[in-house]
């Protein structure tokens, strides 16, 4: 959906929306930062802002900017530094390096919204970009890319790509610098919070994953001390999907497998993230600990590629299935009782030796699928070609449609075919070309399926969100509680 006026009118006349739009137009750096950034504040951070902006920076800063000017005016400082003028304190250079630039984005990015309002933003998002993510999608907006991680100057200067968008979302819904921070930090997530469902039952695990823990920061305390139902925030693998199993491994002093968790969201590429791929943990089981000097005088393990690299490199190392049931081998040795742990779901696809393109998705999964639903040939059409701006392309494999008025057309359901999704790349790939075909046609559910599963997303409040989805293998939907499920969810209504 886009932005709703009247919703917006109204938030604007409540009471916390009059204090929010308050905070960032006369608050002060402690107001903004207590309200709406409660990570890493520290008194040298909110003195730092407070001394660029109440006192004179070299370069000299500009009066006022331009877009072009204040792009500039943002390459200059990534790439120069600026030198600050305290009273009677001398001079004090400020010269960025990648990685601390990364870190204090946040600082940076609140003392220049402070100077130039309306082309700068405070960015609070860091370790919450899937939040931003689910606000893009709610409101219809289309992030940038995220630069890979290697390129860490890209990763920067994404903060000013960011600016870019929030300065035409700002204008297209004439609002006012301080109005649009009341939307993206207060209205927004508030929004999602209170309309979109979350599933709260994990899918079936299908990856095994090592992330690692270390003494320093919160990691060991977080984890000796885990309540039932917390959730945390990790380095991990971009590819880890909802459900997969976590292990556990504490580094030196430690040096020793310590748990098992699951990841209760999809792993994601944050920009300024130190360590770029995040995920979410939770359901943490304490396991007997296994030492890296057990896996070693271990017959398996001795021999494993990562245990012999003294688990160097330990954060998102994919585990096979075999790995996962030697440690579970281990775990039990040890006296852990292995039935409470997760375990890895194994489909099996008799039909899968028959699928080598992907029409054949098509014809031995999907219509069958759907004839079983009690749809019919007539329900759907194949390739719509529907006409899209100034040209006309092939659209969706499937299309069910309500109105078949040429250039007109609504569908209720698109299914998007493709033979395989190997990693969470694709996917999104896959979602955004059938998101864009949903928002031409105004589709209500949108459907992605490949050899191995279907993923099936609802529009909620007027949008689709990319990371809230059901997800079915092929061989589940032999059950009959779980086909009945998605006959409701997707069957004719």
């Amino acid at each position: 959906m886009k932005l709703n006026k009247f919703l917006w009118s109204n938030y604007k006349e409540t009471e916390q929306g009059k204090k929010s739009i308050e905070i960032f137009t006369n608050g002060t750096t402690v107001d903004i930062l207590s309200n709406y950034f409660k990570n890493d504040i520290n008194k040298d951070a909110i003195d730092f802002i407070d001394d660029l902006t109440a006192f004179s920076v070299s370069p000299k800063l500009p009066s006022a900017l331009t877009i072009e000017s204040a792009e500039k005016l943002f390459d200059a400082i990534i790439k120069n530094g600026f030198s600050l003028k305290l009273e009677n304190e001398g001079i004090e250079e400020f010269k960025p390096d990648e990685g601390n630039f990364l870190h204090i984005i946040p600082t940076i990015s609140t003392w220049l919204f402070f100077k130039y309002p309306d082309f700068f933003k405070p960015y609070f998002y860091r370790s919450k970009f899937q939040l931003l993510t689910q606000i893009a999608d709610t409101f219809g907006f289309e992030l940038p890319e995220v630069p890979l991680k290697r390129y860490k100057e890209e990763r920067i200067k994404y903060y000013w790509k960011l600016c870019e968008l929030f300065h035409i979302i700002q204008i297209e819904n004439e609002m006012t610098a301080y109005e649009f921070c009341a939307f993206l930090y207060d209205f927004a997530p508030k929004y999602i919070q209170e309309n979109q469902s979350v599933e709260t039952n994990l899918p079936q695990a299908t990856q095994v994953w090592l992330v690692g823990g270390d003494k320093s920061g919160y990691d060991f305390e977080f984890l000796d001390n885990y309540k039932n139902g917390n959730t945390s925030f990790w380095q991990g693998n971009v590819d880890t999907q909802r459900g997969d199993i976590i292990i556990m491994y504490c580094l030196a002093p430690r040096s020793y497998i310590h748990s098992i968790w699951r990841a209760t969201k999809n792993g994601i590429a944050d920009p300024f993230f130190h360590y770029y791929s995040s995920i979410y943990i939770s359901e943490g089981i304490k396991v007997s600990p296994i030492s890296i000097h057990e896996l070693k005088a271990d017959e398996y393990f001795s021999k494993h590629p990562l245990v012999r690299k003294n688990l160097q490199g330990v954060s998102g190392y994919s585990f096979s299935s075999e790995d996962y049931n030697q440690l579970l081998e281990l775990l039990k040795k040890k006296g852990t009782n292995i039935d409470a742990l997760p375990k890895l779901y194994s489909p099996t696809f008799n039909i899968n030796d028959k699928l080598e393109i992907e029409r054949d998705v098509e014809i031995y999964l999907i219509e069958p699928l759907l004839k079983e639903l009690g749809y019919t040939e007539d329900h759907w059409e194949r390739q719509l070609t529907v006409r899209m701006g100034r040209g006309e392309r092939n659209f969706p494999d499937y299309a069910f449609l309500t109105s078949k008025e040429k250039n007109y057309e609504i569908a209720n359901m698109l299914i998007e075919s493709k033979y395989w999704i190997k990693n969470n790349k694709e996917l999104e790939e896959t979602f955004k070309q059938v998101y864009s075909y949903g928002l031409r046609l105004s589709a209500k559910m949108l459907v992605i399926a490949d050899k191995n599963a279907i993923w099936i997303y609802e529009k909620q409040n007027g949008s689709f969100d990319r990371t809230i989805f059901v997800k079915k293998y092929w061989k589940e939907l032999e059950i009959p509680d779980v086909f009945n499920n998605i006959k409701k969810l997707i069957g004719p209504k």
